[in-house]
């Protein structure tokens, strides 16, 4: 009886090229999906709500601040109730202040509109310490606005326009979705 090693041995290459191509497979697999997609959100001011003693506004020649203790907002200088129960609703979204996106810029060009923003936003912390963020103009795409945390030159921040239209809501003292409305409302 003769034993045929032609069929045998080609049965052994083809399985270990399977096994070898199924391997090779499930390693480029894993490769692909344990890359990170997308870089996490761009924090523009990383304060809490709970860590904030007082918020401050001022928009052309608005000037709205808040004070915080104990979780509980309270009207100052050119607030209302209307502007305490708003930033009761808006607080989660505007602190900590997120961006979708950060790129190095010249913060003094024009085209960000940071050296004469639309708002000034200035939160001081229970340490005392005081962050400010300039909020310019839209992005090109009118998705945002351009946003730069002051100390931090060189550094322009994305931020989602649905923030910005919460921080014009504060400065009005209403609720607003577009900059056209907070142009049309009388200053209070």
């Amino acid at each position: 009886m003769k034993i045929r090693l032609a069929p045998l041995l080609r049965i052994t290459v083809l399985a270990t090229c399977v096994a070898l191509g199924l391997a090779g497979a499930a390693g480029l697999s894993r490769a692909v999906t344990t890359r990170k997609r997308s870089a996490p959100p761009a924090t523009v001011l990383a304060v809490r709500p709970a860590a904030v003693r007082r918020v401050t506004l001022d928009s052309n020649s608005r000037h709205v601040e808040l004070a915080h203790a104990d979780g509980t907002w309270s009207a100052g200088a050119g607030a209302s109730v209307v502007t305490v129960a708003l930033m009761s609703d808006v607080e989660g979204r505007v602190l900590p202040l997120q961006a979708y996106r950060s790129l190095p810029a010249d913060t003094s060009s024009p085209e960000f509109g940071l050296v004469d923003p639309e708002i000034t936003l200035r939160v001081t912390d229970t340490e005392g310490q005081e962050h400010e963020v300039a909020l310019g103009r839209p992005t090109f795409t009118n998705g945002g606005v351009y946003a730069e945390r002051r100390g931090d030159p060189g550094r322009v921040y994305l931020v989602p326009r649905r923030m910005m239209d919460d921080l014009r809501s504060l400065v009005a003292g209403q609720r607003i979705d577009t900059a056209d409305d907070l142009a049309r409302r009388p200053s209070p």
